[in-house]
């Protein structure tokens, strides 16, 4: 997986002084420096447990951390017929975490924020904050973890999950996150083995400041149900990746997840990737939501070679319905920067390529794309326009002493949709800039 996207000219007054505004804000970015060299947000099917990425000791005070993690995000999607989009928002996070009370007791609290810089009222529908457009103000996350062992505990208040179908979806301002308590693996000693079980009641969407029974998140607003989930990751010796995820909204509808991944070596710097995928999604009880059953089965090979991966993908859906993902991370090796390639009856495919310039100036420069094709029933109740994607993700990871952990990404998709079937072709232009930085460093 990668990141990187094309850079595109703003063509309007509006959009050249938002990204000015944004380019000035180099030190106000944002979360997450430790992507993957061509990672895309929208493929994460990763399943993890309760790990916590770091520990400085025991005591509880001494042990914390206090992470300020802005971001700067602009997205201007530019439509040929449908209303267009653009706004620019620079807020983030900030994170404090305890350190350990008596080997036992972790505390975390994050408040989350993505206020409103530059939002025309006419193109809102941008994701970055609330309908309106309206500023989003969050304590996101509040929770505390108790290890039973160094390798399992249990996570109670509001959490990120990162499991297929129900994850962060960190795509816009600010993530999902979920009420839940959660028992897990906590420790990053045992490499090979990732679990999670737990119970989910409430969601915060990554454009809202809310918390909502998941039922309501899954369109069904007048009923109270909840997700029962469990999930296991294993690795085996040679490198074969397993994991299966089940999630079972009650009343609603169930989704299971497997997936196998590994990586051949071959010649010389050559190896390749060997990656496949299921979803199956049913109802379940009295299905509020409705009865159906779907599926997706996707699969994705990759050619490495130094710096530089080429892939392909295909996956197919089946007739009755598109795949559900009310709750965020979709999955499927064919999602992309605008689309997952998911709906009812779609067969798609894609081919990609990735490369990593290496050191360019005070960062690390790499750069992906995709080419997505999708095909849909042209008739019955599955019918919707066909559909092409072209992808560019640019990334730099700054690394010199004055620029340290910042990010950018700039990303650029054209989709071209079937126009006699009612598609709608449009550009869609993104400018992010994440940041990270430990207030305590040392602790």
């Amino acid at each position: 997986m990668n990141p990187v996207t094309r850079l595109a000219g703003a063509r309007r007054p509006g959009t050249l002084v938002a990204i000015a505004v944004l380019l000035c804000a180099g030190d106000a970015a944002a979360q997450q420096d430790t992507v993957r060299v061509g990672e895309e947000p929208n493929q994460d099917n990763s399943v993890e447990g309760l790990a916590i990425p770091s520990e400085r000791g025991d005591n509880f005070f001494s042990g914390s951390e206090l992470l300020l993690a802005p971001r700067a995000y602009f997205l201007d999607r530019n439509r040929d017929t449908n209303p267009d989009n653009e706004g620019l928002s620079i807020g983030g996070g900030v994170t404090w975490k305890s350190g350990w009370l008596f080997d036992r007791l972790r505390l975390a609290v994050t408040g989350s924020f993505a206020p409103v810089v530059y939002g025309p009222e006419d193109k809102d529908g941008t994701g970055l904050w609330q309908p309106g457009p309206e500023g989003i103000a969050v304590l996101s996350e509040l929770n505390a973890t108790f290890r039973f062992t160094e390798q399992s505990g249990l996570r109670v208040g509001r959490q990120r999950f990162e499991l297929p179908y129900l994850g962060s979806h960190d795509i816009r301002m600010i993530p999902n996150t979920f009420r839940a308590v959660a028992v897990g693996d906590v420790s990053t000693a045992i490499d090979n083995l990732a679990w999670i079980v737990g119970y989910v009641d409430r969601i915060k969407l990554k454009n809202s400041d809310e918390f909502v029974r998941m039922s309501e998140a899954a369109g069904v607003e007048d009923e109270d149900r909840g997700v029962l989930m469990a999930g296991v990751k294993y690795l085996l010796p040679g490198g074969l990746e397993l994991s299966a995820t089940n999630q079972h909204t009650f009343d609603i509808f169930n989704t299971f997840f497997a997936k196998a991944e590994t990586e051949v070596a071959l010649s010389g710097a050559w190896s390749l990737g060997l990656n496949l995928q299921y979803t199956d999604q049913r109802d379940v009880g009295d299905a509020f939501a409705g009865d159906f059953t779907t599926g997706l089965l996707s699969g994705k090979v990759e050619l490495n070679y130094e710096r530089t991966t080429f892939r392909v993908a295909a996956s197919s859906t089946r007739d009755e319905r598109g795949i559900f993902k009310p709750y965020g991370n979709p999955s499927n090796y064919l999602s992309v920067v605008v689309d997952d390639f998911d709906r009812a009856g779609e067969d798609a495919w894609l081919v990609g390529i990735t490369h990593d310039f290496g050191q360019v100036g005070p960062g690390t420069l790499s750069a992906f794309g995709n080419v997505v094709h999708g095909n849909t029933p042209d008739s019955g109740d599955a019918a919707s326009p066909d559909e092409t994607e072209y992808d560019l993700t640019v990334d730099w990871h700054l690394n010199r002493s004055w620029s340290d952990r910042i990010w950018v990404r700039v990303r650029g998709a054209f989709v071209d949709q079937d126009e006699d079937a009612g598609g709608d072709d449009f550009f869609d232009f993104r400018i992010i800039i994440n940041y990270d930085y430990d207030l305590l460093p040392g602790g």
